[in-house]
């Protein structure tokens, strides 16, 4: 009967007994079952009942209203999209360029931490850091290249989980991207040394760092480059060229090592060293006081700037917190998928098997970036491509242009083409294993001559019974492909 007599009063109605229920629960009550909601939860299922508590809202208690406005908040946060690309870098990039031209009508969302759009990062140790490039062409695009109805790019956020399952990002400011396929190409930071005294070093990876080097460089007058990568040396071209007295040290007998046999390095250490960069190799710096470094032999260096240069560490910990098998980066198949479904990796970042080499490998490389990024997108977009690349990589320092391509560690034997000297340097070597053109380092020489060399590896071509015209200068390398 009170029952009876309290909803005549109140007009019954659905509306008002659901409200009478809401408003039984204290407030805490709310907030403990919201959290322990799955966002897909939220957004699938309860957000739908916002239209209903907005048209009893008021009519609603304080409990109720604070309900209210928290759900108009969390749908408000709710994004969706077919392809979710996060990270800026050449790779991704490439996959947000292909992506648009497949698929014009798709939704694509960006995720960056970066606070600027995509810019090319080679320049930034050469060009850009002379002041021989202005800062407006580092940008692949102008800014209303990205104002179109269907691509969106986030700057200054991050993913902090992908739940592969739901097909959910979440960011770091709790807003949440459902997405049909996503591409984590977000690359890797500049590897950290523990050296007392290091907290002021400077680091290059991206346009800031870059901008800080160049007032560093404005200001100084002798620069210390700890690791002799090639980093470290374009920077060291660069800061010579500006007028800074560099010295680079380098805990290997010799400088670029991962990327060239000794007889190459000490060619193009010769040549640096004529231009006035001083190498110490087989050192580590131990300290750094002031403006003194302390090398591991007890050797003092004397500088206004210090730059650390040992490689990248790849950005894993994103696929690590979603469950993503990791392993020097994030593992990845021929098809640049992740061990999560339809979630792809490319770039620095990915690990991949490597049919050619018969191994995995992380490749660090601006073309290796483009491509993955581009084959990525076109398997996210519906296609079945497996990797197939030859990675290449080049640098210019000082009035050299080095380019390599392939394998150039393990071979069996070599040719040189050219002028193999320090002077005035002007060869190609080519390595060989079993007889076959497995990778070379050239050193300004004409790119038709390195296009041919590209198709010989490519093909596995057999050479071993032209190898003696390999090193005449006059001999056609276009007869090889025949």
């Amino acid at each position: 009967m009170v029952a009876e007599s309290f909803y005549k009063r109140r007009k019954i109605s659905t509306l008002n007994c659901f409200v009478d229920i809401l408003n039984i629960f204290p407030l805490n009550y709310y907030i403990i079952f919201l959290i322990n909601l799955p966002p897909s939860v939220q957004f699938r299922f309860i957000v739908p009942l916002i239209s209903l508590f907005v048209r009893i809202q008021h009519k609603a208690s304080i409990n109720l209203r604070f309900i209210i406005i928290l759900y108009e908040f969390i749908i408000m946060t709710e994004k969706s999209c077919q392809y979710l690309i996060i990270g800026s870098g050449i790779a991704g990039y490439n996959a947000l360029k292909e992506l648009l031209e497949l698929k014009p009508n798709s939704k694509i969302i960006m995720v960056t931490s970066d606070r600027y759009y995509p810019y090319d990062r080679p320049p930034l140790s050469k060009y850009y850091l002379r002041g021989e490039m202005p800062r407006d062409k580092l940008f692949f695009e102008s800014d209303d290249f990205y104002k179109r109805d269907n691509l969106e790019v986030m700057l200054n956020k991050s993913v902090e989980r992908i739940d592969a399952n739901l097909k959910e990002a979440i960011l770091n400011d709790g807003s949440v991207i459902s997405f049909d396929k996503a591409l984590i190409s977000t690359g890797g930071r500049p590897r950290r040394l523990n050296i007392p005294g290091s907290e002021n070093a400077l680091y290059l990876r991206s346009l800031d760092d870059a901008d800080r080097i160049r007032e560093a460089a404005s200001k100084g007058k002798n620069a210390l480059i700890i690791g002799a990568g090639f980093i470290g040396v374009e920077v060291a071209s660069s800061l010579t060229t500006l007028g800074v007295r560099t010295t680079v040290v380098e805990v290997m007998p010799y400088i670029w090592n991962t990327f060239v046999d000794e007889k190459v390095s000490r060619v193009i250490q010769q040549y640096l060293e004529s231009k006035g960069i001083n190498f110490i190799l087989n050192e580590s710096v131990k300290e750094i006081q002031g403006k003194i470094a302390t090398t591991s032999s007890g050797r003092k260096i004397e500088a206004d700037m210090f730059l650390i240069a040992v490689g990248i560490s790849p950005n894993v910990e994103l696929a690590q917190r979603s469950g993503m098998q990791v392993d020097n980066g994030i593992v990845v198949n021929e098809y640049l998928e992740t061990s999560a479904r339809d979630i792809y990796a490319a770039g620095d970042i990915a690990n991949i098997f490597d049919p050619r080499e018969g191994k995995r490998k992380r490749i660090e490389h601006w073309n290796n970036a483009e491509y993955t990024g581009k084959l990525a997108a076109r398997n996210m977009a519906g296609s079945r491509e497996a990797y197939n690349f030859i990675s290449s990589i080049w640098s210019d320092i000082f009035d050299l242009h080095i380019e390599s391509a392939g394998e150039t560690r393990n071979y069996d034997e070599y040719i040189i083409r050219g002028r193999f000297n320090s002077d005035n340097p002007n060869f190609n070597v080519i390595y060989l294993k079993g007889g076959i053109v497995r990778g070379y380092v050239a050193i300004n020489r004409d790119y038709s001559e390195l296009e041919v060399l590209n198709k010989l590896i490519e093909g596995s071509v057999d050479v071993s019974n032209k190898k003696n015209s390999l090193a005449d200068k006059g001999f056609d390398l276009k007869e090889l492909l025949k």
